[in-house]
C-alpha cells in the first residue's frame, strides 16, 4: 500500500501588525511605480476632481501637486481636456494626438483616458495617462535604429576635390545653420547629409530623408507638414505628423528640392523662418526644432532668375552651400571606390574578391563618368554579377570611352536605311525632353505624357542621369 503523506503544515496565522506592514509596503510600491512612470498619469473622480496627479503630469501641466489634489481641472487648466467626456460616455480611448496651446505653454502629447467602472455600468474613476510626442518621436527612432549610417569617416576617396569639400561639410556640422548640398546626380548627396548629421550635436536625433521629387504633387504638403483629421478624402481619421514633426530634435534632407512647386516653397519658407509648422486643414502652429539641409542637382541660381524658384527661399536655403564635385573630376578616386564596391558585391554574392585587372581600370578611369559614383557602383556590381569563374570581364561594363563618346552628324539629305529599336528609340526620346527642358523631370514628364514615376522609372531602365543644367 502507498504510504499516506502527511498533511502540509498550517501556516501560522498573520498578526494584524504584519497587515498593516504589507499593506503599507504596497501603498509604498505604487506610489514608487506612479511617480516614477515615463509620463504624465492623473486619476480623476466624477466631475473632474483630481485624486491623485504624479510628478511628471504636474511637470507638463504646469501644476503644483499639493495645490491641485482634490480640486477639478476645469479650476486648474485654461484649457478644456477630453477625459471628463468619459464619465459621461464610459467610452476610453487610446494615443489621441492632442495639441494645447495656452498663453503660458504649448504641449504636444498621446492622451489615453481609461474608466473604472462599477458592477452596475457606473464610471466611478477614470485613469488619464499623456506622453510628450517629442519623446515618443525619440523612443521610435531609438527602436527603429538611425538611417543616417554614412559618416565622414566612411566616405572613399582621397582626391583634394573631396577633401576640400569634407573640410567644408565638417564646418557645417559644426554649427545649426541650414546647409544647401550642390552636385549632379549620383554624387552622394545624401552619404554627406548624413555624415553631416552623425557629426553634429543633433547626432542622437532622427534623420529624415525627403525625395521632393518623388512625392505626388497632391499629396505633397500632407506629407512635409502632416494633416488634421479629416483634411482630406483618405486622410487618417485621427491626423497624421509630417516629416518636419518626425525630424523635431534632428535633421531632416530635402533631396531636389527644386522640384517643389511654388506654393509649396511658400510655406517651406515660412517654416524655415517660424521654425513652425501647420498642418494641412488646420490653423493651429505646432513648434519644429529640425535642422535642414537642402540639395538640388539643378542650378537653383539660374532657377531664380528663370522665376522658377522663389528668391527668399533660395537664400534661406543657401546659408551653408557645400558643391560636391562630379567623379571625372576626381579620377584619382575612381580605383579606390571600384574597389570598395567590388569588395562589398563580392562579398554579398559570395564571390572570390580580386584586384582590378589593368584592362577594367583602364576601361574606369576613360569612361566620362555622367551618372558619377552612383554609375560607378552599379557598373562594380553589375561586374561581380556577370563574371565568371572569379575572372573579371571589362566587357561586361558597356562602358564608352570619353573619346567615343561623341558621333559624327548624319547627313541629313542622305535617306536613312537604319532602322532603330523602340528602346533605344525611347531613350533618345528621354534624352530630348529633358534637354529641351533643362532636366526638370516635372515639365519633361508632362512634355512626354507619362507620369514622374514612371519617368523615373525609365531613367534607371536606360541608364540616363539627370545632369545640371549649365547656366
Amino acid at each position: 500500500m502507498p504510504t499516506k503523506r502527511p498533511p502540509a503544515p498550517v501556516p501560522a496565522a498573520t498578526s494584524p501588525d504584519d497587515l498593516l506592514e504589507r499593506q503599507g509596503q504596497l501603498i509604498e510600491e505604487l506610489k514608487t511605480l506612479v511617480n516614477h512612470v515615463p509620463y504624465g498619469l492623473m486619476v480623476l473622480e466624477p466631475g473632474g476632481v483630481v485624486r491623485h496627479l504624479n510628478a511628471e503630469a504636474a511637470r507638463q501641466l504646469r501644476l503644483p501637486r499639493h495645490l491641485a489634489q482634490g480640486r477639478t481641472l476645469g479650476s486648474l487648466l485654461d484649457f478644456d481636456t477630453m477625459v471628463e467626456q468619459v464619465f459621461l460616455t464610459g467610452e476610453g480611448y487610446t494615443d489621441r494626438e492632442r495639441v494645447i496651446s495656452t498663453p503660458r505653454f504649448q504641449l504636444h502629447v498621446l492622451d489615453t483616458a481609461v474608466p473604472v467602472k462599477a458592477a452596475d455600468g457606473r464610471v466611478l474613476s477614470v485613469v488619464n495617462t499623456f506622453r510628450e510626442i517629442s519623446g515618443v518621436h525619440r523612443l521610435a527612432d531609438r527602436l527603429a535604429g538611425s538611417q543616417a549610417r554614412h559618416t565622414f569617416d566612411s566616405m572613399v576617396g582621397q582626391s583634394p576635390a573631396l577633401r576640400a569639400t569634407i573640410a567644408a561639410a565638417r564646418k557645417a556640422a559644426a554649427g545649426q545653420a541650414n546647409v544647401l548640398l550642390c552636385g549632379e546626380s549620383g554624387t552622394g548627396k545624401e552619404v554627406l547629409a548624413q555624415a553631416i548629421h552623425n557629426a553634429s550635436a543633433r547626432r542622437e536625433g532622427p534623420f529624415i530623408a525627403v525625395n521632393c521629387a518623388a512625392l505626388p504633387r497632391d499629396l505633397i504638403e500632407s506629407e512635409l507638414f502632416g494633416h488634421a483629421p479629416g483634411a482630406f478624402t483618405g486622410a487618417q481619421r485621427e491626423g497624421r505628423p509630417g516629416k518636419f514633426e518626425a525630424a523635431s530634435g534632428g535633421t531632416i534632407f530635402l533631396d531636389e528640392v527644386s522640384e517643389l512647386p511654388l506654393d509649396v516653397q511658400a510655406k517651406l519658407l515660412r517654416v524655415l523662418q517660424e521654425r513652425e509648422v501647420v498642418r494641412l486643414g488646420s490653423t493651429r502652429a505646432v513648434r519644429v526644432d529640425a535642422r535642414v539641409i537642402t540639395a538640388s542637382n539643378r542650378d537653383l541660381h539660374a532657377m531664380v532668375a528663370r522665376k522658377e524658384f522663389r528668391e527668399d527661399l533660395y537664400y534661406r536655403c543657401h546659408v551653408i552651400a557645400v558643391t560636391l564635385p562630379p567623379l571625372r573630376e576626381r579620377l584619382a578616386d575612381v580605383a579606390l571606390l571600384a574597389t570598395h564596391f567590388l569588395a562589398r558585391y563580392g562579398a554579398a554574392l559570395g564571390k572570390p574578391v580580386h584586384e582590378l585587372p589593368p584592362a577594367v581600370l583602364a576601361a574606369l578611369l576613360q569612361h566620362p563618368w555622367p551618372g558619377n559614383v552612383r554609375e560607378l557602383e552599379n557598373a562594380m556590381e553589375r561586374l561581380v554579377n556577370l563574371s565568371e569563374g572569379g575572372t573579371l570581364d571589362a566587357a561586361v561594363l558597356g562602358l564608352v570611352p570619353a573619346s567615343h563618346g561623341a558621333q559624327p552628324p548624319a547627313d541629313s539629305s542622305a535617306p536613312s536605311t537604319e532602322v532603330r529599336s523602340l528602346r533605344a528609340a525611347e531613350r533618345e526620346a528621354i534624352v530630348h525632353a529633358l534637354k529641351a527642358h533643362r532636366f526638370n523631370v516635372t515639365r519633361t514628364a508632362q512634355a512626354l505624357g507619362i507620369a514622374k514615376p514612371t519617368l523615373y522609372a525609365k531613367l534607371r531602365l536606360h541608364g540616363i542621369a539627370l545632369e545640371r543644367p549649365l547656366s
